[in-house]
């Protein structure tokens, strides 16, 4: 009987250190997961103000679209405004239409010669070149 007692307190024993290793595993795994976990959290909320600064930056980018094209609307009402003023002139005085049908000097046509341009880039390289003015063409008198 003695024996079975001592058996039955190994046996318990192997079973409490068994338990006691479980237990430890359990609890390096639950501080693991919850290390995890926090750094999940901060990802989360580092992604979470990306978000509410690029919606900022989008609402930002919308409105300033928005203003662009409503000032482009009302320069293009001014453009045909200014258009219909001067077709109105022009039908008006026969003179004025008249010189407006004139053919421009050609050295006029020559100071408004300029390259095509494709962007911001293009024009201050074409305003930083030297573009010397052409030479009068001296036509003698008569």
């Amino acid at each position: 009987m003695l024996k079975l007692i001592s058996l039955l307190c190994t046996a318990a024993l192997v079973a409490l250190v068994l338990l006691s290793c479980l237990l430890h595993e359990a609890h390096n795994t639950i501080d693991l997961q919850q290390q995890s976990l926090q750094s999940n959290k901060e990802k989360i909320a580092d992604k979470n103000s990306q978000l509410i600064a690029l919606s900022l930056l989008t609402e930002t980018n919308s409105q300033a679209q928005t203003e662009l094209y409503a000032t482009a609307e009302k320069n293009s009402a001014l453009l045909r405004d200014r258009l219909h003023t001067i077709e109105a002139i022009t039908r008006e005085n026969e003179t004025l239409r008249n010189w407006a049908a004139t053919k421009l000097p050609d050295d006029v046509i020559r100071l408004q010669q300029r390259p095509t341009l494709t962007g911001g880039e293009d024009y201050r390289q074409w305003l930083s070149d030297n573009h010397p003015l052409p030479t009068p063409q001296i036509r003698p008198q008569r």
